[in-house]
C-alpha cells in the first residue's frame, strides 16, 4: 500500500516504555520505503517490477523491540565497537554501558538509538522525519544529544540524512544498519561487491581494530575491482571497516552492490569516512518472523554501514567522532537503484 499523507498514523505496536510504535510508507511510482519509529528502522524497501523486499526485515513491527541483528536500524549514539566500553572525552574517563557479559560496547549500548522509540515529526508522500533525544548519561555518554533522521524517496533513490546536536562534548557516530539482498535469494550467491577503499582496519578476535590501516592488496578484502561476495566472504569473513577517507567529506560514491541474477544494481553514496561491511555471520531470524517469509542466516544479506571508524576515540591516528556543543553532526547517505550492471568497476 502506498503512503498516507497524514500525521494521524495509527499505532502498529507498543514500545517497552508504553509509547506507540508507528509505521509509515513513503515513495513514488518507482520506489517505496516503509519506516517504523522504533529504532528509526527501515523495515521494507521495494522497487517497481521487483516483487520482493530489497532489505532484510521483520514482518511485524513489534519484533524490532528485540532486534538483535539491528535489521534496518539507525544505530548510535556511537556505532560499532568501543574497546572495553571505556574512553576519554575532553580528559574525562567514561565507562560505557555494555550488554550482558559483552567485552566491548556495541552500537551505543544495549538501549542505544536502535532500541528507542523515535518521535514522528513530519510526513509527506515521499518523506518522513523522526527525532529522538538521548539524555545525558544515557548508556554512559555525556550530553543531551538531539538527533533527527530524514528519509526521502527521489525517483529510484533513497536519501537518508542524520543530524545531531549536543549540549556537552560527546561521541556522535551514527550508522544505517541495512542488510541488502537484491535478488530474493537464500544467500548472496550471485551478488558482487565494489568498495572504493585501498585500506581497511584489521581486527582482533573480538572485532576491535588493531590500531592501524592495512592495504587491501593481496588480501580477501580487496574490492576495488568488483568481485563475488560469497566467495570472498568464505575466504575472509566480512565484519570490517573500509577506510574511505580520513574525515567526513562531501557526498561521494563509496560502494556498489550488484546481483547478476536479477540485474539489479545499487550504488551507495555517503559523506562518511568509513564503511563497515558485514556478511550477516550471526544473523538468525525464523521464517515466520521475517519479511521474506523465509529464515535469515549468514549471507542472507549484506550490511553496508557508512560511519566513522570504529573505536576511534581510543586511537589517536583514527579520525575522531567527537561532537562539541557548537557543532552539528551531519551524515548524508544515498542508495541509488538501477538495472544496468557495470562489470568493469576498478579504481
Amino acid at each position: 500500500m502506498w503512503c498516507v499523507n497524514s500525521m494521524n498514523v495509527p499505532p502498529c505496536a507498543i514500545a517497552p516504555d508504553g509509547s506507540d510504535i508507528v509505521s509509515v510508507t513513503i515513495g513514488d511510482d518507482l520506489l517505496q520505503a516503509t519506516v517504523i519509529s522504533f529504532g528509526g528502522c527501515l523495515q521494507d524497501l521495494r522497487l517497481r517490477n521487483f516483487d520482493y523486499p530489497l532489505v532484510l526485515g521483520y514482518a511485524d513491527a513489534a519484533d524490532y523491540i528485540g532486534n538483535a541483528s539491528y535489521l534496518g536500524a539507525v544505530v548510535g549514539r556511537n556505532a560499532n565497537r568501543i574497546a572495553q566500553g571505556r574512553c576519554s572525552i575532553s580528559g574525562q574517563k567514561f565507562y560505557l554501558t555494555k550488554a550482558g557479559n559483552d567485552q566491548h560496547q556495541l552500537h551505543g549500548g544495549p538501549k542505544g538509538s536502535s532500541f528507542r522509540n523515535w518521535q514522528l515529526v513530519s510526513l509527506t508522500t515521499n518523506q518522513v522525519v523522526l527525532q529522538d533525544r538521548l539524555p545525558h548519561g544515557h548508556m554512559g555518554y555525556p550530553g543531551n544529544l538531539d538527533v533527527q533522521v530524514t528519509y526521502t524517496i527521489e525517483q529510484h533513490v533513497l536519501d537518508v540524512q542524520i543530524e545531531a546536536r549536543t549540549d556537552q562534548t560527546t561521541l556522535c557516530n551514527f550508522a544505517l544498519h541495512n542488510y541488502f539482498n537484491l535478488d530474493n535469494s537464500l544467500t548472496l550467491t550471485d551478488h558482487w561487491l565494489h568498495v572504493s577503499a585501498a585500506t581497511y582496519l584489521p581486527t582482533g578476535i573480538s572485532g576491535i581494530p588493531l590500531g592501524y590501516e592495512a592495504s587491501v592488496c593481496n588480501t580477501g578484502y580487496d574490492y576495488r575491482q568488483i568481485k563475488p561476495v560469497k566467495h570472498l566472504a568464505i575466504q575472509a569473513p566480512l565484519d570490517h571497516n573500509f577506510c574511505i577517507t580520513k574525515t567526513p567529506s562531501k557526498l561521494k560514491a563509496i560502494a556498489e552492490l550488484q546481483s547478476r541474477s536479477s540485474g539489479l544494481n545499487m550504488k551507495l553514496f555517503s559523506t562518511e569516512a568509513g564503511l563497515q561491511v558485514y556478511d550477516a555471520a550471526h544473523v538468525c531470524v525464523a521464517a515466520e518472523k521475517s519479511l521474506h517469509g523465509r529464515s535469515y542466516s549468514p549471507l542472507s544479506g549484506l550490511a553496508l554501514e557508512p560511519q566513522g571508524w570504529p573505536n576511534a576515540v581510543n586511537e589517536s591516528e583514527f579520525p575522531n567522532s567527537i561532537l562539541h556543543p557548537n557543532k552539528v553532526y551531519f551524515q548524508h547517505t544515498r542508495y541509488k537503484f538501477d538495472t544496468k550492471v557495470d562489470e568493469s568497476l576498478v579504481i
